[in-house]
């Protein structure tokens, strides 16, 4: 199984050096792949004669976390700031995820909210995992909303992860994810991202 460490996803053009006004983007991935975490143990983590019969790209992010399944029927929600080195990581997981939440909110996404550290849940299932990276510069949030993805492809690509919140209790994915879709949300895909973007003005005009 190979491994890149060259990470060219879209929201890239976020870290490009000078960026510190900040920004945010929405993208859908165009494939099925796995995205491993800074300090991700692909051993731990992967199931890879799944990856390599299927013949699954696999990428290395910057930011922490365990390893994750991004498909077609899933979205990333990137936001970048300029670095407060005075706040943490779980206010910054805060501040981030209530953007989030508050855009599904107006679009009568109602039921979701915060779990652990970083997740957002619907009736105690993950919708949404999320993780961080900061330089001296910047904090980069980037976060899967699990649109309509089934958990079939996590169950083959993904064992369960060596770290997990309280939350989970030990919960198999196909157990402890959900989607929007199988909660009974439509999300259309451009009025959320208006949405986000009213939102993050208003949170950081």
């Amino acid at each position: 199984m190979k491994i890149g460490d060259n990470y060219n996803l879209p929201d890239k053009e976020l870290l490009q050096p000078g960026n510190r006004r900040g920004g945010l983007m929405l993208w859908v991935p165009t494939e099925t792949m796995i995205i491993i975490g800074k300090g991700s143990d692909p051993l731990l983590e992967l199931i890879s004669e799944n990856i390599d019969a299927d013949q699954i790209q696999v990428i290395r992010r910057g930011t922490g976390g365990c390893s994750v399944v991004l498909s077609p029927e899933m979205a990333v929600v990137s936001f970048v700031l300029q670095n407060d080195k005075g706040r943490k990581n779980s206010e910054y997981f805060q501040l981030f995820n209530s953007v989030i939440l508050k855009a599904l909110k107006r679009l009568g996404i109602e039921m979701a909210v915060q779990a652990g550290i970083s997740d957002i849940t619907i009736n105690d299932c993950k919708i949404v995992g999320s993780s961080i990276y900061r330089n001296k510069d910047i904090v980069f949030y980037h976060a899967i909303i699990n649109v309509a993805g089934s958990t079939d492809i996590m169950e083959r690509y993904l064992t369960i992860p060596p770290r997990y919140p309280d939350y989970r209790r030990g919960r198999t994915h196909k157990d402890f994810v959900t989607s929007l879709k199988a909660q009974g949300y439509n999300l259309d895909l451009s009025r959320f991202e208006d949405a986000l973007r009213a939102e993050w003005l208003m949170h950081f005009k």
